[in-house]
This record gives structure tokens, C-alpha cells and sequence, in this order.
């Protein structure tokens, strides 16, 4: 009995995977048609593509509770996508998903779309407004401060490596460890690049797991390529 319920686990983990995968593609080729009619004809698609992984782990992957139906409940878990250049492949989740319809998705970027180079909270389902900054991560660690104390709530941050070249995100990586913030996942997209030179970056980030592990971080390193 054991070792057929260690099988149906692991046949059922096997299966998840292949239909993220398969998601992963839609989720990619909505990024592509975004780009086709955005009144810009771009999307920041490098870092909007190296997002999908993380955005579908999240919201296809059971790793959330989110709310559809009712995107202000205060006992959901709640994500915020600190790295807003990659509002695209936010857009092509919370379109497929339902928080809006995809004729959403379609001339972005215009004056008359709601949909634009950053997610803001005229879009169902987004708390804050967010950019290259770092202030979505600053901003989501008080999410997680206020759940920690008054809700059951997760705060999941997705972030890059191109925008903690920002000192924002330092401050909030060394805040969160000495409030013992254990309702708070950050997700740290290292696609080796930032948006002004997709080649490299500013500052090495070689060391990162160690740096955030000086800290206090528990740190998981995951290869979204494979």
C-alpha cells in the first residue's frame, strides 16, 4: 500500500509538470500576440518570457490560494510582481485565469487600454503598482508584516536580478529575516540581465545565494530552464 501511494504521488507530480509545461507554452505565445498589438509593438519580452515560469508555477501549480471572484479578500495569499517590465506575462496569467477578459490583452500600451508598461491596481487583482525599483518588494514585505500579525495569508514577490541592482531591495532582503517573516516567498527570476543591457549586468550577482543566506534567508535554487 505504501509503495503504490509513493507511485500514485509521484505519477501525479510527473503529470502536473507536463501540463505546466503545456500552460507555460500558452502562457509564451499570449506573450507574443501581446507584442503584435501593442501600439509599441513591445513588451519588454526578455524579461516578461523569463517570468512565465515563475507566474505559472505560482498560479497553475497549487502553490497559491488566490481569488478570482473576490481579488480584495483579505485572507488570500497575495503576489506581487516587483519586476513590473514583466507586466506581460502577468497579464496573459490573470487573462487566462478570469481576473479580466483577454480582449484586455489586445493594443496595450495605447491611451485607451487599462493595460500598460507596468502593473497598476486598475487592473483586477493587482495591490500596488509596480517597476524596476525594487519598491514591489519593499512593498510586499509590509503585506507580509500586516498578514504575519492579523491573517493566515502567504506574500509571494517575483523579482529579477537586474532590478536588485537596486540598494531598495537590499534594505528589504535585510528587514525581512529580523521580523521573522516565514509567510514571505520572494522568487528571484536570474536570467543574467537587465533591461537597458540584456547582456549582462551592472553588479555580479555570482554570490546571491550567499549574500541572502548571510542574512538569514532560506534559499532554494531552482534551474526554470529544464
Amino acid at each position: 500500500m505504501v509503495k503504490r501511494n509513493v507511485e500514485t504521488r509521484q505519477n501525479y507530480r510527473e503529470g502536473l509538470i507536463k501540463l505546466l509545461e503545456l500552460k507555460d507554452s500558452d502562457i509564451r505565445m499570449s506573450i507574443l500576440r501581446q507584442g503584435a498589438s501593442a501600439i509599441d509593438k513591445g513588451v519588454h519580452i526578455g524579461g516578461a518570457f523569463s517570468a512565465v515560469v515563475p507566474l505559472v508555477s505560482l498560479y497553475y501549480g497549487g502553490a497559491m490560494d488566490y481569488d478570482v471572484q473576490d481579488p480584495t479578500r483579505t485572507d488570500k495569499d497575495l503576489m506581487v510582481l516587483s519586476k513590473g517590465h514583466a507586466v506581460a506575462a502577468l497579464a496573459s496569467v490573470y487573462a487566462d485565469v478570469g481576473y479580466f477578459p483577454p480582449e484586455v490583452l489586445v493594443n496595450s500600451r495605447s491611451h485607451e487600454s487599462i493595460l500598460n508598461g507596468h502593473p497598476g491596481p486598475i487592473l483586477p487583482g493587482v495591490a500596488i503598482a509596480t517597476g524596476p525599483l525594487g519598491q514591489g518588494l519593499a512593498v510586499a514585505q509590509g503585506f507580509a508584516l500586516y498578514a504575519k500579525n492579523h491573517t493566515s495569508s502567504r506574500v509571494f514577490a517575483v523579482t529579477g536580478d537586474g532590478e536588485l541592482q537596486e540598494g531598495i531591495v537590499w534594505e528589504a532582503f535585510m528587514f525581512a529575516p529580523q521580523k521573522r517573516l516565514d509567510n514571505f516567498c520572494v522568487i528571484i527570476d536570474k536570467n543574467h540581465g537587465q533591461l537597458d543591457d540584456h547582456t549582462k549586468l551592472h553588479f555580479s550577482m555570482d554570490g546571491l545565494d550567499r549574500q541572502l543566506e548571510a542574512f538569514g534567508w532560506k534559499v532554494v535554487r531552482v534551474d526554470g530552464t529544464r
